[in-house]
């Protein structure tokens, strides 16, 4: 069976945990601590630095080091979360600016790197340091997030993982993991309770209300704020202390990192005051002049300073009591998670507003999270394919739909920016270097020591070789009435029967989610406070208005804001209209959403028969949509229009190409830089019009307006069609266009007549015009060859001048006529 590994995968500090023979295990590469700072640096000479050695690079150069990237995950740059973590991470830290598709970009050293890019760094640090502790491969993993992050935050902490080489089982919220720790050391007799978890960590704010009994783990209510947190409380204090040296030391001219080394001072000294009233703060040498800052700071000092955040905290938590239809005194307990939690006045507020014997502090506030994922994994029933969305064993490697991986990739680590990529990836995708030939280092396994006998068996062993014990725990959990190990996904134990202590926990959803109607707005189908998973369809009647072959969209988003736009999109598809529609249709919406909060929708129109299909979580922002449905809108009229002209090579590249076109406009990431695809499809559909316009051209001239052509052009005009014919039975668009720049060229220097009587005769021949003009045109044509073959200049000129007046009355037709653009249209609500 393979083993799963729990992730915490905080703001300031990351926690691996996993369950060793039916109980859940920290694993920690530090001896110190449990924990693994959330750093990621590049040294002078780009070296890779994740961890204490990035924290430890950045009073050299804080520049090169990024922390707190968890709170720019899954959002764009210009989204006000953004700002506002960037104007509380303080000076000095690495350029971050806008990326191409409107992201977040991240400057270490040479590199660009996205918060997603980074994450995955973190997390396969983390994997190999687990892996050589435990000599055990992990290729699946539970990640926590906050309670308050939305889809796209969840998506780019899925996507951090694939990255990393994990198949992401379950992306967990942190109260949720925290709770599942919890209820696993209740004793089996205990009541039920009506639990409350408050999680201040070093970046985010969670609360979570939930009812805990064997066999139920299940959330009534969420609320948060995502830019909450100890980093925060670090800088009101670090504002403080500079504000202090700036005023003591006059004309104070701060060295590079001083910045960062007070912020960490200021950092020390918050963890210091939650055991002692008061603290020393030095730093030395911070300025040109040798400044050093030393004060002491105590208790209520710096109270003072975040007691406006704690006390939103405490405002929070009791909207989300009450929003669960609670009361304060209908909690049982109040569990504490989070290194924050342990600040004095957080207790002090807490226990006036539930009562101080309802405090729990018996539980790790700083490693309970990632415990609480090991324990996720023993809950997991079944294995969701990433790609097909089939429901697979526990025990496949692979999809048995379609062969996806469910064990995860094995990485290598690009040379040249670090970022993990799949072991037989050939280029980086961040930086292009050549990964061709590198293998992923994969653990040396352990002995496989016996806890009956302590015999020291093979690693491959199966069972003792002395006392013939089982070696090798298949990941369930521990029945604490029997001690049996049992099978991952039971709630009762196999052997005894008795309940398990914790069940597969079900959520609330902490924002609405809707969709995107014909008026803009945003129409509620699952409202804020709805449990998932749902257990049946939620059915909702539409409308919708059009012509068969207009698109149909469906757009999800999650939030509470109007219009539509405004809100996190979710996930988009795209319906054509069947033949026979016409009018307003009848259309019906039926939204699921599963364990992982994965949006399942099944539409109906006119009656027909329900067509599902999924909602992926995505990154994608609606004006980056739109760029790619406008390109993606010219591709598809292209190949209707021109399909039929177009070699299988050509075809097959065109087709290529707006693959990744349809998932951007589906709201999908196709797995590459989103805006060098539109800048590439874009040209690719340019160099392609040249190309058929060039063909149409060298076919045309020659066979049209030969005799009035000179020869040396007419020789060259049929070399290059030749040419073009060969490109492009080969799909040479970089050739061909090149050749096709030749003969428009050529087009140009034969003049605009020439081109005029060309194009007429062309559309004459090709029933390109109307009846009557067709018959006209063909009548001059005639008068002009007759001219030509008599060498009559005067009668030759007044041919072509003649059928240059019918091609603008040609063209003139032609621009009445307008063929049928395919609309975009969307649901409408139905009249009341």
């Amino acid at each position: 069976m393979r083993r799963t590994l729990g992730i915490d995968l905080g703001t300031t500090n990351s926690v691996v945990a996993w369950l060793k023979d039916g109980e859940p295990e920290v694993v920690s590469a530090d001896p110190e601590g449990a924990g693994t700072p959330s750093a990621v640096g590049l040294t002078a000479d780009d070296g890779l630095l994740v961890g204490k050695e990035a924290l430890n690079w950045v009073e050299r150069d804080a520049a090169r080091v990024i922390t707190t990237v968890k709170r720019l995950m899954g959002r764009q740059f210009k989204d006000e979360k953004v700002q506002q973590a960037l104007r509380r991470m303080g000076d000095g830290g690495p350029e971050i600016t806008e990326g191409p598709d409107g992201g977040v970009l991240i400057q270490l050293g040479k590199h660009r790197y996205t918060p997603v890019q980074i994450s995955a760094i973190i997390l396969r640090r983390l994997k190999q340091n687990a892996e050589a502790r435990l000599g055990t491969e992990f290729g699946r993993a539970v990640i926590t997030t906050p309670a308050y992050f939305g889809e796209r935050q969840n998506a780019a902490t899925r996507e951090a993982g694939r990255l990393a080489g994990f198949h992401v089982v379950r992306v967990l919220s942190e109260p949720m993991s925290a709770m599942l720790a919890h209820g696993l050391g209740r004793a089996k007799d205990e009541d039920a309770a009506t639990v409350l978890v408050y999680d201040l960590g070093g970046g985010t704010f969670d609360v979570s209300v939930f009812t805990l009994m064997p066999g139920m783990t299940d959330e009534l209510g969420v609320g948060g704020n995502n830019l909450l947190g100890g980093t925060d409380f670090d800088g009101s204090l670090a504002e403080h202390l500079q504000g202090l040296l700036d005023a003591r030391n006059p004309g104070y001219e701060p060295l590079p990192g001083a910045a960062a080394r007070i912020r960490e001072a200021a950092e020390r000294a918050k963890i210091d005051l939650s055991a002692a009233a008061s603290t020393e703060v030095i730093v030395p040498t911070l300025g040109a002049s040798g400044e050093v800052l030393s004060e002491t700071v105590d208790r209520k000092e710096f109270e003072g300073l975040i007691s406006d955040r704690i006390e939103e905290t405490v405002r929070l938590t009791l909207k989300t009591v009450t929003d669960a239809l609670l009361r304060p005194e209908d909690m049982n307990q109040v569990l504490l998670v989070g290194g924050s939690s342990a600040i004095p006045l957080v207790r002090e507020r807490l226990a006036d507003v539930f009562g101080r014997e309802k405090l729990r502090t018996d539980v790790n506030p700083m490693t309970c999270v990632a415990l609480g994922a090991a324990v996720q994994s023993a809950l997991v029933e079944e294995l969701e394919c990433p790609e097909c969305r089939a429901a697979c064993p526990l025990d496949a490697d692979a999809c048995p739909e379609c062969t996806t991986s469910l064990v995860g990739a094995p990485t290598v680590e690009c040379p040249t920016c670090h970022v993990p990529a799949p072991e037989d990836t050939e280029a980086c995708p961040v930086c292009a270097s050549d990964l061709t030939g590198l293998t992923a280092e994969r653990p040396a396994p352990s002995p496989a020591v016996c806890d009956e006998c302590g015999e020291v068996n093979a690693p491959e062993a199966m069972e003792c070789d002395l006392c013939g014990a089982g070696l090798h725990d298949s990941g369930g959990l521990k029945c604490p009435n029997c001690a049996l190990v049992n099978l991952p996904g039971l709630v009762a134990c196999s052997y005894c029967k008795e309940e398990l202590p914790v069940a597969d926990p079900s959520g609330v959803i902490p924002l609405p989610i809707g969709v995107h109607t014909a008026d803009g707005l945003l129409t509620p189908l699952i409202t804020a406070g709805d449990a998932y998973p749902t257990q049946q369809a939620a059915r909702y009647d539409f409308h919708v208005t059009g012509n068969a072959g207009d698109l149909l969209e469906i757009a999800l988003y999650e939030g509470d804001l109007q219009p539509a736009e405004r809100n996190d999109l979710c996930g988009v598809v795209m319906y054509p209209l069947p033949e026979g529609i016409t009018g307003t249709k009848p259309l019906t919406l039926a939204v699921h959403l599963d364990k992982d909060r994965t949006i399942r929708l099944e539409t109906r129109l006119d009656g027909a028969e329900f067509v599902p299909a999924v909602f992926r979580r995505n990154l994608l922002t609606p004006e980056f949509r739109r760029r790619a449905k406008d390109v993606n809108q010219r591709f598809q009229t292209f190949l209707a229009e021109w399909g039929h002209e177009l070699t299988p090579a050509e075809s097959a590249v065109l087709k290529e190409t707006a693959g990744p076109l349809e998932l951007i406009v589906r709201g999908e990431a196709p797995g590459r830089s989103l805006d060098t695809l539109l800048e590439e499809a874009d040209n690719l559909l340019e160099r392609q019009k040249t190309v058929r316009w060039a063909s149409a051209l060298a076919f045309l001239y020659p066979h049209h307006v030969a005799e009035l052509m000179p020869p040396e052009d007419l020789e060259a005009m049929r070399h290059h069609r030749n040419e073009l014919q060969t490109t492009r039975k080969a799909g040479d668009f970089d050739r061909g266009n090149k050749i096709a720049l030749e003969v428009l060229a050529m087009r140009s220097r034969l003049g605009e007549d020439l081109y005029q009587v060309m194009s007429a005769l062309g559309f004459a021949s090709q029933n390109g015009v109307n009846p009557a003009l067709q018959q006209r045109i063909r009548q001059a044509g005639e008068g002009l060859t007759e001219a030509v073959r008599q060498g009559d200049f005067s009668r030759t000129d007044a041919a072509k001048s003649r059928i240059s007046d019918l091609y603008r009355e040609m063209r003139r037709n032609q621009a009445e006529f307008r063929a049928p653009t395919r609309q975009t249209v969307r649901p409408e609500k139905p009249a009341r």
